[in-house]
């Protein structure tokens, strides 16, 4: 479909406002503030930055979901409600370290809850389902405004890498919650609005009830989306960055019901595209509900919004796998200043931002990417639940995360890695660091 003049324009306008607050940060900013916004974003910004995470990629999976399964699919984002919650219930005990001990990643709080080589394990292993996540959102990216913008998909993904470094490298982590609240503010007019004016169509009983995928698909769903929350390094670090405890836990908890609210209007347009569009593949179920089944004038706004959900988890992952290699895989005992860490940030941004783009262009699975992240996540996951509640042994958590990281290697080079398996890193996971709790339990140092 084409869209009109005056769309264009708009989107244009939009790529306009977020450089300009990214030169804008850029002038007032400190080198702190570059990094970790000064560790005080208050409860708005906290709460709109960790809503902004969910990427395009999300959107065209779960309207994928919602176009295979109906209202069921919703389950997934109970499962992140519940995993949200959890991360509200342990943010003061991570607030209280971070605090103390100035950590920026999530594989820093692993260091000093366990130890270096836990540290460096965890890292990789968060790269790269980050990595795969920032491939995933330029993949959405391309495969949605390709089309509309009328463009060839390798341009698309470039034009989309371009806007975001355009605020990303002059604003850093500061810039990243600015345009996060932007971007949240748009996410939330267009889904509040969105029921009003999409042409739904009727429903059959299968899509409107919320126990027609089994039992066994439930309780993936509820696991699935629970752990990838808690095992989200984009979403503990707004953690680390809100200006106290308080302001952590609540931004939790509200974005809990956000992400609730959400997964269920994304679920709906993928089942209006299966009422409207039945012989479309799954995968095009967000485009065809979401810029066709809504008002012409109305386009271009959509598509304003579905920017701003890609570039809002783009800029995340770039800005935390830069962090990580400008910090995780130094020595052991050595520390950078901030002046050389920001300049570091900045110098792997451009490249990493480069690098995803080149991939998105040459492989374009993106289920295959996403259920990937999420096994990977599953592997650190059960490590990092248990450490807020019980003192876990240093050498079992790395044999927690190793196995769990192997079953998902050994799934991919058998030829038997897909969604239904997807989960089998966790059950490895907590099964591997009971065994090694066991094991190690009577050597304290261990």
């Amino acid at each position: 479909m084409e869209i009109s003049s005056g769309n264009i324009f708009l989107i244009a306008f939009y790529f306009i406002v977020i450089f300009a607050i990214g030169f804008w940060v850029k002038k007032k900013e400190s080198v702190r503030e570059y990094l970790n916004a000064d560790r005080k974003i208050g409860l708005l910004q906290t709460t709109a930055s960790i809503s902004a995470v969910m990427g395009g990629m999300i959107l065209v999976a779960q309207a994928t979901l919602g176009f295979q399964m109906g209202i069921a699919a919703a389950w997934y984002f109970i499962g992140i409600a519940i995993g949200m919650t959890f991360i509200g219930v342990c943010a003061k005990k991570m607030k209280k370290i971070t605090e103390e001990k100035n950590l920026l990643t999530l594989a820093d709080y692993f260091k000093e809850k366990l130890d270096h080589k836990n540290k460096i394990l965890s890292a990789i292993i968060i790269f790269i389902a980050l990595f795969a996540l920032l491939v995933g959102q330029f993949i959405a990216a391309g495969s949605l405004f390709s089309p509309l913008l009328g463009i060839h998909y390798a341009y698309a993904v470039l034009l989309t890498m371009a806007g975001v470094l355009a605020y990303l490298v002059l604003g850093g982590f500061k810039a990243v919650v600015k345009t996060d609240v932007l971007q949240f503010l748009i996410m939330a007019v267009v889904f509040g609005s969105i029921l009003f004016v999409i042409d739904i169509g009727e429903y059959t009983p299968s899509q409107i009830s919320i126990t027609s995928i089994g039992g066994s698909y439930i309780f993936s769903f509820l696991i699935i989306g629970a752990f990838a929350m808690i095992s989200g390094a984009d979403i503990w670090q707004r953690v680390f960055a809100a200006k106290n405890a308080k302001t952590a836990r609540n931004a939790s908890f509200l974005s809990a019901g956000i992400f609730l609210l959400f997964g269920i209007v994304i679920t709906v347009i993928g089942m209006a595209a299966k009422n409207h569009f039945p012989d479309i593949k799954p995968e095009e179920a967000l485009y065809h509900g979401l810029f066709q089944l809504i008002p012409l004038p109305l386009v271009g706004i959509a598509v304003v919004f579905v920017l701003a959900a890609i570039m809002s988890t783009i800029d995340t992952e770039l800005f935390y796998l830069s962090s990580s290699l400008s910090k995780d895989f130094l020595k052991k005992e050595t520390t950078l200043p901030e002046e050389k860490l920001a300049k570091n940030i900045q110098k792997y941004i451009l490249v990493l931002a480069c690098v995803s783009a080149v991939t998105a262009i040459v492989f374009s699975n993106i289920l295959t990417i996403l259920f990937g992240i999420v096994s990977l996540s599953l592997a650190i996951s059960p490590v990092l639940g248990a450490s807020f509640i019980w003192k876990i042994k240093n050498n079992a958590a790395f044999l927690s995360m190793l196995a769990g990281l192997l079953s998902l290697v050994l799934l991919t080079v058998t030829g038997n890695f897909n969604a239904d398996n997807s989960i089998l890193p966790l059950p490895t996971a907590i099964i591997f660091l009971i065994i090694g709790q066991i094991i190690f339990r009577k050597n304290k140092s261990k």
